[in-house]
């Protein structure tokens, strides 16, 4: 089994190639450190020098591979380990001292680049318009959120204000203004008009974005502004005291318009309107349905209770007028509302089985207790006065036999 290399091996730390050029996709390194990985066939390993972003800060680490000779390893996940060195986990042994060609994923880098460049953005102005105070950020494989801290506690933005932001952020990326990060000496940080407070006392690395923000991070950035694309925020709810804010930004801003153009389209050629009526061409069609199911609802409850009046009799029960109906499955509203509509005259009484929906139901004059019946033929409950449950039509009969049987109170 391996384990780290002495101490007189890590003496030197890794060089981080990225903390140069972002855009680095490949470099040559050597292998400075070996040990087994928490699972079968994973190796974790340091190098004299890496462009893979180890995860920080809210930003995921790199992917990519690190070729030897002719084998291709695979690194799947780098981090920072306790010593503050950068660990790659890697699919195949990779001996101590052996030179490696290693290549990032450029995708993934410039997704990345692209949220975390537009986060800044946004934290900025949100500090600058709002006086709100970006506590994390947390980069999602489909969006990504920061959690904002406003002045009073408030917990939501309106729709101005989002608005406002994306006006703003959008407006500064198509300046295409520098990107420039270093680290500042101590005298000079000092000077600095940072947004907030380092975390960090020492080495810290400061990223500037033109003239309107500035603030300590060591994750990559794009070059310039311009290269964020643009930014959408999804939305702004209220989480745990704070506003969590969603955003998207860069191609994964453009793929979500082109998403989003594309079912509008749809849904204006189904509605037969531009784009811009969507909203009140669904309004109208909305209401419009449900004047019509009301009108549905209204001429089913009306043919259910045409279906009661004439399955009722006078002969089962004195006294009493029985209805003992079996039908298909129907809208429960309806039937909801022509058994109140039935049981509202004096002197009925209902045994009904819709579907394998059970409801008794008697007027108000009437002494039977239909909790205690449908409790007595099905599982179900209710009130005296109506029951319901599940059952099947051979329940509705054998309810009617026991009130034929038993009779009514008195």
């Amino acid at each position: 089994m391996y384990i780290l290399q002495t101490a007189c091996q890590r003496l030197i730390m890794t060089e981080r190639l990225y903390y140069d050029d972002a855009y680095l996709w490949e470099f040559e390194g050597k292998v400075t450190s070996i040990k087994n990985g928490t699972r079968p066939g994973e190796w974790v390993i340091t190098l004299d020098r890496s462009a893979f972003y180890p995860t920080s800060g809210g930003q995921p680490y790199d992917t990519g591979t690190l070729t030897f000779g002719k084998v291709t390893a695979k690194v799947t996940d780098v981090e920072v380990d306790a010593d503050g060195e950068v660990v790659h986990t890697v699919d195949k042994e990779i001996p101590v001292g052996t030179a490696v060609r290693g290549k990032i994923d450029g995708a993934r880098r410039t997704d990345h680049m692209e949220q975390h460049g537009g986060e800044h953005m946004l934290a900025g102005a949100i500090w600058e318009k709002l006086e709100g105070t970006t506590i994390g950020l947390h980069l999602g494989q489909a969006e990504s959120t920061i959690d904002v801290s406003l002045p009073e506690g408030r917990t939501h933005l309106t729709e101005e204000e989002i608005l406002m932001l994306e006006n703003t952020v959008n407006e500064r990326i198509r300046m295409d203004a520098p990107i420039r990060c270093w680290f500042p000496d101590e005298d000079e940080l000092k000077r600095l008009p940072l947004r907030k407070a380092p975390t960090v006392t020492e080495h810290v690395r400061i990223v500037a974005m033109g003239d309107f923000e500035m603030v300590a991070c060591g994750g990559t950035h794009p070059s310039s502004t311009g290269r964020i694309g643009l930014i959408k925020i999804l939305s702004a709810i209220p989480a745990k005291g704070k506003v969590r804010v969603a955003f998207v930004c860069g191609g994964r801003a453009v793929s979500l318009f082109q998403t989003y153009m594309r079912y509008a389209d749809k849904a204006g050629a189904a509605l037969s309107c531009p784009v811009d009526k969507l909203s009140s061409a669904a309004s109208d069609l909305k209401y419009r349905l449900s004047e019509a199911e009301k009108r549905a609802n209204r001429l089913e409850t009306k043919e259910i209770l045409a279906s009661m009046m004439e399955a009722g009799n006078t002969e089962d029960l004195p006294g009493v007028t029985l209805c003992v109906l079996t039908m298909p499955e129907t809208d429960g509203r309806a039937v909801t509302a022509a058994v109140s509509e039935y049981i509202s005259a004096k002197g009925r009484a209902l045994l009904l089985c819709a579907g394998e929906r059970l409801t008794f139901a008697r007027s108000a004059d009437v002494k039977i207790d239909m909790n205690d019946l449908i409790k007595r033929v099905a599982r179900g409950g209710g009130r005296p006065d109506m029951a319901s449950g599940a059952g099947i039509p051979e329940c509705v009969s054998v309810a009617r036999k026991i009130l034929m049987t038993e009779g009514i109170s008195k």
